[in-house]
């Protein structure tokens, strides 16, 4: 596969992942990874995007196969993360962002972590 290629779906990959709140290891776990890793690589653009990972991970993240490996995706930049989507366009190169609060520090810091790795992507202008 171009390098090229494998950079744009890296990225695709990562950006789907960070802004629903999974982790590398959950992802591996949901596609039968041994561990992290594997997924890692992807993420990574050292492996080539097995088809059938690519299927799973288009129902996971409820978009087309196509929208993981294209080169210029047009990620939900509004992630509504208890009801998986919402349809709404970011404005003023800003995201809305629901989360979900039990009171716990566990899942507070959890949404917080990953808050900030959206913000990074924002500053980054890669969202």
């Amino acid at each position: 596969m171009e390098t090229a290629l494998k950079s744009h779906i890296a990225e695709n990959l990562r950006k789907h992942r960070v802004l629903r709140g999974y982790t590398q290891e959950y992802i591996a776990e949901y596609l039968g990874k041994k561990d992290y890793t594997a997924y890692s690589r992807y993420e990574q653009g050292r492996s080539n995007l097995k088809m059938e990972d690519a299927i799973k991970l288009a129902e996971l993240y409820e978009v087309d196969v196509q929208e993981l490996i294209s080169i210029a995706p047009s990620v939900n930049h509004s992630y509504d993360f208890s009801k998986k989507t919402n349809g709404h366009s970011p404005q003023n190169g800003q995201i809305s962002v629901l989360v979900d609060l039990d009171g716990s520090s566990s899942n507070l810091e959890s949404n917080i972590l990953r808050l900030k790795k959206i913000n990074e992507l924002i500053a980054r202008q890669e969202l």
